[in-house]
């Protein structure tokens, strides 16, 4: 499995969302900037890539703060993903999208309580739930979701969560 790597983007006290179409999700969704660490890159650098490419922003490696870590294993062993979830003060710059899989349809700034909503709606928990967990006021974490069946985790939603300071 592919591991991924996202950020959260703040600007006087506002948070960055996107709003994203994938074909598993019903609908469009309000997420954190993120997408796969592709080879020879790190966590940190697919982050700070990501944020440029889905919303025009522009964060150095040394900005990042991480405040999660999101494992995603089969019960089995078989399969396992990390996701490296960063903190990051952006003090200027505009949107201009640029996303090479043409998912991101738009990238706004929200109050935290307004994100919090959206971001829990996101249809993917190991995505969602760290994330409105840290808007909420967490500190840094680990979660892992644990899964019975690598086909059917993502459509049915069915997922053992334990969650630890990092």
């Amino acid at each position: 499995m592919t591991d991924y790597a996202g950020v959260l983007a703040v600007r006087e006290g506002r948070v960055v969302l996107v709003r994203e179409r994938y074909e598993e999700w019903e609908d469009e969704q309000w997420s954190l900037p993120s997408g796969a660490v592709e080879p020879g890159e790190t966590p940190a650098e697919a982050a700070v890539r990501e944020l440029l490419e889905e919303t025009g922003l522009r964060v150095r490696v040394d900005q990042l703060s991480l405040v999660a870590e999101v494992v995603v294993e089969s019960r089995d062993g078989a399969a396992r993903s990390t996701a490296y979830d960063y903190r990051a003060e952006v003090p200027d710059g505009d949107f201009a999208i640029d996303d090479p899989d043409s998912s991101v349809q738009e990238a706004r700034w929200f109050l935290p309580a307004e994100a919090i909503p959206l971001v829990g709606a996101v249809p993917y928990p190991p995505l969602s739930q760290p994330v409105a967990a840290h808007l909420e006021g967490a500190g840094p974490t680990r979660w892992t979701f644990t899964y019975d069946d690598a086909a059917v985790a993502f459509l049915d939603r069915v997922y053992e969560v334990t969650r630890s300071a990092l």
